[in-house]
């Protein structure tokens, strides 16, 4: 009976680790953004950086999300089209983070802040400080969202601990290699599911702009803690440009410690 339950609770933590992984929300939080963040103009481009959607924040669509999508416009004032070719976020250490084409890279990234910041003292959590970010009064949003309920997949594994220890035990080795395979395409689907979801929310680069016009870009970046600067590069007749918006007051503290801050 307990190696029998000892099995039980193997299969029911497998499946529910697969459960806790990223996914796509079923009900996403809608985002009504009402000031910007912050901006920055010259004398060709004005860009705005209107919100960062991060871990369970306001329009967040992913579960456990490790990763950052800056939502912004750029307006083109001049009277020949430019090109936006990239996007740079430079973070509290100075390090220059790119967009990343999947989740796998994202993550990847994320891991590498973590891994970076750790060796500087500083505790990396994703989410964590947005409360600068929610002053700001930038984006509110229209209805909650919901969380899928992992309970449901519990229901079959009821049996198991109620026959005698040898049936108990065999049920147990029975199952436990199937529930390894059913966590593993669980969490595959599920990942799957949310590249998808990021491959088609991502802006293209290079992007063309129109003289007069203005176009929304949503970019994602690995974890950039308590970023300091977003760098817009564009090409025009004349070369090329950098315009960088200052998020050093509105983002400050985004995703650090604060007691090791």
């Amino acid at each position: 009976m307990k190696f029998s339950t000892i099995i039980t609770a193997v299969v029911t933590t497998l499946i529910l680790s697969a459960c806790g992984g990223t996914k796509v929300l079923k009900n996403s939080q809608p985002l009504q953004a009402t000031e910007p963040l912050a901006a920055v103009s010259d004398q060709k481009v004005t860009a705005i950086l209107d919100w960062v959607i991060v871990r369970d924040g306001p329009g967040t669509w992913a579960k456990n999300a490790d990763w950052d999508e800056y939502l912004l416009r750029v307006s083109n004032l001049s009277d020949q089209p430019i090109q936006i070719t990239g996007l740079i976020v430079i973070d509290s250490l100075d390090t220059r983070i790119e967009p990343a084409p999947g989740r796998k890279h994202l993550v990847k990234g994320s891991k590498l802040t973590a891994r970076r910041y750790k060796y500087s003292g500083i505790k990396v959590k994703a989410g964590r400080g947005t409360g600068t970010m929610l002053v700001a009064g930038a984006a509110v949003t229209a209805v909650g969202y919901g969380v899928a309920q992992a309970s449901v997949l519990l229901g079959g594994f009821g049996g198991v601990g109620t026959a005698g220890a040898g049936a108990g035990a065999a049920a147990g080795l029975l199952l436990l290699g199937p529930a390894i395979v059913v966590g593993g395409v669980v969490r595959g689907v599920r990942n799957s599911a949310v590249n998808k979801e990021i491959i088609q929310r991502q802006t293209q680069l290079p992007l063309q702009i129109s003289a007069g016009e203005q176009l929304t870009l949503d970019i994602f970046f690995p974890l950039a803690p308590s970023p300091r600067l977003v760098e817009i590069i564009y090409t025009d007749t004349d070369g090329e440009h950098r315009l960088a918006i200052d998020t050093s007051a509105v983002l400050h503290g985004l995703h650090m410690d604060a007691s090791k801050e």
